[in-house]
């Protein structure tokens, strides 16, 4: 069997923790890249779709990385790269009440630099409010299983690597674990401990942003 390098994609709903998932995956000592760190700009300013692609693009061409996020234009380019897919299928209800529980510490916190550990895109300014938009944000999660999910399972079928579902958050602990082993034992090294693999968001472990994407 031919070892893997290491490049996994997590999908799933806002809410069903998948930066939670990766900054756990991440103790691999694998390079873990939040799309929304890359995507939003200060005052919540989106990146142009010309530079995205470019950006994703130059992301799945890495040799290992731990990509959290959804962003469903740029699926292709990183499942054509991907060993192993996490698809985050919570329910619903589960994940809207993690997305209303999170904004309510968010905005007590007072946003960057006092989101109380919270992840947080990046590049946010310390006066942006913490969550852009939390009726939108509820809206897709309500509408997740009817039309991201049903986009996204297309895209799925056409994979031929290995794809881990997890409906629980049990099932997702569990599968954190044993990807997190297998990946280790794969790439033949321990590598670092998470409080020193490079994720984008230098954020709840206090990682460092991997510099060949820094500044974008």
């Amino acid at each position: 069997m031919t070892p893997l390098a290491g490049r996994v994609a997590v999908l799933g709903s806002p809410g069903s923790g998948k930066s939670t998932f990766c900054h756990g995956l991440a103790g691999a000592g694998i390079p873990l890249f939040h799309l929304d760190d890359l995507y939003w700009h200060p005052g919540w300013r989106r990146t142009p779709p010309d530079e995205w692609r470019r950006t994703v693009a130059e992301l799945a061409d890495g040799d290992r990385w731990i990509v959290d996020g959804n962003h469903l234009d740029t699926v292709p380019e990183r499942l054509a790269r991907a060993e192993i897919v996490v698809l985050l299928d919570l329910p619903v209800l589960v994940c809207a009440w993690q997305v209303v529980r999170r904004s309510r510490r968010l905005r007590r916190g007072g946003g960057r630099g006092g989101g109380g550990g919270e992840y947080l895109p990046r590049r946010l300014r310390a006066g942006d409010p913490p969550v852009r938009d939390l009726t939108a944000l509820l809206r897709k999660v309500l509408g997740f299983r009817r039309r991201e999910l049903v986009e996204l399972r297309r895209l799925l079928a056409g994979y031929d690597g290995r794809i881990v579902v997890c409906r629980s958050r049990r099932a997702a602990r569990r599968a954190q674990r044993e990807l997190t082993a297998l990946l280790r034992a794969r790439a033949g090294a321990v590598g670092p401990p998470p409080e020193q693999t490079p994720c984008t968001c230098g954020g709840p472990d206090g990682a460092v942003v991997p510099l060949s994407l820094e500044d974008r």
